[in-house]
């Protein structure tokens, strides 16, 4: 306050070390206050981490020694340590009180002060992301969200006390004071604003990052309702600005004008202030909340909208309505700020109108939902989760949906509404969310039972991978040995040993597309000797070779591998009887199967300039990016 604001104010005015002396002390029994409540309160923070830490009580805490162990081996408590140093310095800068030095004080302080606030992002989850755009990104927003933060807030009351005081002695002076000081202030404020809204969308896309995850979870709830406050507190700071510092500004006003707009700017600043402390409390609140990202997201509308359903046409429309509804929406905003009521008027009818026809373009893309469409699994998409979801299946299934999962089992034909056929492409047009749900708790108006009383969640998931992998196993029976780029069937991840070394499939994708070799029940050896003269040249293209018997026998030659009994059980749902001993399956990075050539088909096995070729297409094929959603209990 003193150096970005207070002091250049006061040098625009006739020299009042009265009125400086009295804001001095104001300023300096608010600062005392902060951080004698600052110290107190990061004291308690360091108990109850390391209650929580320890899982021991907070007088055990203290009694005991952990907080030494706390501080001296976490890196939460080395950045407390770092904390607590900045505030003995800034402790020490507000004890100087030598005239000539206080001004080097003051930026020292100032200096200390923008640490001190920025050191909390080591604390944080800034810190704790380890994904590479997060080291690069996600950290630096985090500090300055922070700073930013300080800056606006932090001098928010000071600027009140300020404006009270010069209110208070009503000079000429003390109006210059107050204009020079909302001025500086209004420049401030906006640097801060625009700062906090390009950080904290960044901050939002890696700690919540999906609407589900902020409309589903508390900590994504709680983030809205500090972005109202948020955007009510640049409400106020917007009027402030375009009305009341205005009239500070202007030369002809009256001096009662002047003192009015003082007046009504002390009172709408102490309101800023206020909106700013509820903000702080919610980010209190949220800061001890698991991420968005890390909750399981319930979703609390019966609808949800699935682009992939709207027409093309239909999406043009949509997008013409959007970019019409923004600027409309600026429109507005401008004709409100200037006053001109009947032009906002015509922005608001026109937002309307925007909206009425954006509303009917996304009707069919409008498909119901349940609250746990957005889940993501508990269990992993991988063999033994496959395995452990057969007999599930057989169990609990079987008995309507068949033992093949086509909708013939025995109980089908007495039922009201045939059971669905769990072999068909449209499986995967439903989201394993939804899936989840009705295994929880049936459908079809009751004609199908839940679960939810009878399998735990992951035993639930357990099932869905098995009847997923199933399907995905049928359906690539059906794919040719030309490479797919639309939808394709997934293959379930699976470990195998090569060469004494452990590896999975999904660690092997994340280099290249795989070509998965699946033989029984011997190996094929002229065709791994082929691949093997080959490896060179695949290898420059970036594809790898896994070879997987399906049989009993164990042989040694290139690129066989060794798995377990449910990866060949798994796997083996991606063969068929007719495939003359060997199937082989161009993999994409997502594990998506692109191809399929077998030894008993018409084409039979592709040769070397067909794999090099297909290798380098499907490599092309983006990754399917992260699953934003948040794991069912």
């Amino acid at each position: 306050m003193w150096c970005l604001i207070a002091a250049p104010a006061f040098r625009q005015a006739e020299k009042t070390p009265a009125l400086e002396a009295r804001l001095d002390r104001r300023l300096l029994a608010l600062a005392w206050t902060s951080l004698l409540l600052a110290l107190l309160s990061g004291i308690g923070w360091l108990i109850i981490v390391a209650s929580q830490m320890s899982g021991m009580p907070l007088a055990a805490v203290v009694q005991q020694g952990v907080l030494g162990v706390v501080l001296t081996q976490t890196q939460f408590g080395k950045v407390w340590l770092v904390r607590g140093a900045l505030v003995i310095v800034l402790a020490a800068c507000l004890l100087v009180r030598i005239r000539s030095w206080k001004q080097i004080v003051r930026w020292i302080g100032l200096a200390v002060c923008a640490a001190l606030i920025v050191s909390l992002a080591w604390a944080g989850h800034g810190a704790a992301t380890e994904d590479l755009p997060g080291d690069f990104l996600h950290l630096p927003a985090d500090l300055l969200h922070l700073l930013a933060t300080g800056v606006w807030l932090g001098t928010l009351v000071p600027l009140a006390l300020l404006l009270a005081e010069m209110l208070r002695d009503a000079s000429p002076a003390g109006l210059t004071i107050s204009r020079a000081a909302c001025l500086r202030f209004s420049t401030l404020g906006i640097t801060c604003v625009g700062i906090l809204v390009v950080t904290g969308i960044v901050n939002t896309w890696f700690l919540s990052g999906s609407i589900p995850a902020l409309v589903g979870t508390l900590y994504g709830q709680l983030l809205l309702v500090k972005v109202a406050v948020f955007v009510a507190m640049i409400a106020v700071a917007n009027a402030n600005r375009s009305r009341l510092v205005p009239v500070l500004a202007h030369a002809a006003s009256e001096v009662s004008e002047r003192l009015k707009a003082v007046r009504t700017l002390s009172r709408n600043v102490f309101a800023e202030a206020t909106l700013g402390i509820v903000v702080l409390s919610i980010v209190g609140i949220i800061g001890i909340l698991p991420p968005g990202l890390h909750t399981e997201p319930r979703w609390p509308f019966p609808f949800r909208l699935d682009l992939s359903e709207v027409a093309a046409g239909a999406q043009k429309v949509l997008d013409v309505a959007a970019i019409l509804f923004v600027l409309c929406l600026a429109a507005g905003v401008i004709a409100a700020e200037k006053r001109r009521y009947r032009a906002a008027a015509v922005s608001l009818a026109g937002l309307v109108l925007c909206g009425g026809v954006a509303a009917s373009a996304m009707r069919p893309g409008m498909v119901p939902a349940y609250p746990t469409t957005f889940y993501a699994p508990t269990q992993q998409y991988a063999a033994p989760s496959v395995t452990r979801g057969a007999p599930l299946y057989a169990a609990n299934c079987a008995v309507c949906h068949g033992a093949e999962g086509r909708g013939d089992g025995p109980l089908a034909k007495s039922l009201p509404i045939p059971p669905a056929d769990l072999t068909e492409p449209h499986l995967f047009a439903h989201s394993v969310g939804d899936i989840f749900w009705w295994v929880s708790y049936g459908r079809a108006q009751g004609v199908m039972p839940g679960f939810a009383d009878k399998l735990t969640p992951d035993q639930r998931w357990d099932l869905i991978n098995f009847v997923l992998a199933r399907t995905a196993g049928i359906l690539t029976d059906a794919t040719g040995s030309q490479v797919v780029t639309t939808a394709a069937p997934p293959l379930p991840d699976f470990a195998f040993e090569q060469n004494g070394a452990q590896n999975t499939l999904s660690e092997t994708l994340k280099n290249g597309p795989v070509l998965l070799v699946l033989f029984a029940p011997s190996a094929p050896r002229v065709r791994l000797g082929q691949l093997a003269r080959l490896a060179p040249r695949l290898g420059t293209a970036g594809l790898h070779v896994i070879a997987v018997g399906l049989g009993k026998s164990t042989v040694e030659a290139p690129f066989v591998v060794d798995v377990s009994d449910d990866v060949r059980a798994t796997l083996a749902l991606f063969r068929s009887s007719k495939d003359g001993g060997e199937t082989e399956l161009m993999l994409d990075r997502n594990g998506s199967v692109r191809a399929r050539w077998t030894e008993g088909g018409p084409g039979k096995l592709a040769g070397g300039p067909i794999l090099l070729a297909d290798a380098v297409r499907v490599s092309k094929i983006p990754m399917a990016m992260a699953n934003h959603a948040g794991h069912a209990q």
